[in-house]
């Protein structure tokens, strides 16, 4: 009996396990992404005999392939851990540029193997950054690109007929390839948070903070005055904590918005 693949072995096949032991609550999404975030679910969750059962299986090719399109930070790979935790299967993230720049006949034999412990483990395939599966084809001007264009076709049909749940995440659907985009079963959209998303993401990352705060932090000034994504927004949260800790003070508004301010300046410099 096969044992699962270790760390090293995933890296080898250009994939790695990520860890679905951290919470999703902090997960704050417009109406439509939770919607089609609950249909992936719902697919998840379905008897495998239900298609045969339905009289579409012949209609189908393969498993549920998704489309996570959104700016970094805005919660692409959060929503993945929330599925995988949701319906308790691994999760392992597969960069696209590794698998696809290997030698000649390696790609391959390692995505072979990749996708065969995939369907055995029931895991879910996250390929982060997958804009060269997705965009149109370059053009070819030497063997390096034509192999490149060849690698990336190989690896789209064995996404098409991975039997389980792949998700194909990117930062922007400005250029991806019509064809391609056919080929997906969903696609959900995660913005950049309004206002009003922006003041629940500092509630609920702020209620999760086990220390003491002072009570003068106002959350809806800290979503009006600073436009940042969740991303941005956990890590000024957990920057503004580690500095009161060290401080050894309650966590209060000046040093939320320090933290808030410099994560500002780094996209602004």
């Amino acid at each position: 009996m096969d044992t699962p693949l270790d760390d090293l072995q995933l890296a080898g096949l250009g994939a790695r396990r990520v860890k679905t032991d951290t919470t999703p609550e902090e997960l704050v999404l417009p109406h439509d992404a939770e919607q089609r975030l609950g249909w992936i679910a719902a697919w998840l969750t379905q008897p495998s005999h239900a298609l045969n059962e339905w009289g579409v299986h012949h209609l189908i090719d393969g498993g549920f392939r998704a489309l996570f399109s959104g700016p970094s930070g805005t919660g692409k790979t959060m929503a993945a851990i929330a599925l995988a935790q949701g319906t308790e299967r691994p999760l392992l993230s597969v960069d696209p540029r590794a698998v696809v720049s290997k030698h000649i006949g390696e790609t391959e034999t390692d995505l072979s193997e990749l996708f065969a412990r995939a369907e055995r483990d029931r895991a879910i395939l996250l390929f982060d950054e997958a804009d060269a599966l997705l965009a149109k084809r370059s053009e070819v001007k030497d063997a390096h690109d034509r192999y490149a264009n060849l690698e990336i076709a190989y690896l789209l049909r064995r996404i098409e007929a991975f039997q389980g749940l792949a998700i194909l995440a990117t930062n922007s659907r400005d250029h991806l390839d019509e064809a391609a985009i056919r080929r997906l079963d969903v696609i959900v959209d995660f913005p950049l948070p309004d206002e009003a998303a922006r003041r629940q993401l500092w509630e609920r990352l702020l209620g999760s903070v086990k220390m003491a705060k002072s009570g003068d932090i106002d959350v809806a000034k800290l979503a009006s005055e600073y436009e940042l994504c969740g991303g941005e927004i956990l890590r000024a949260v957990r920057m503004a904590a580690l500095q009161a800790s060290n401080a050894a003070v309650p966590l209060d508004m000046a040093g939320l918005k320090s933290a808030a301010a410099e994560r500002v300046a780094m996209h602004e410099g």
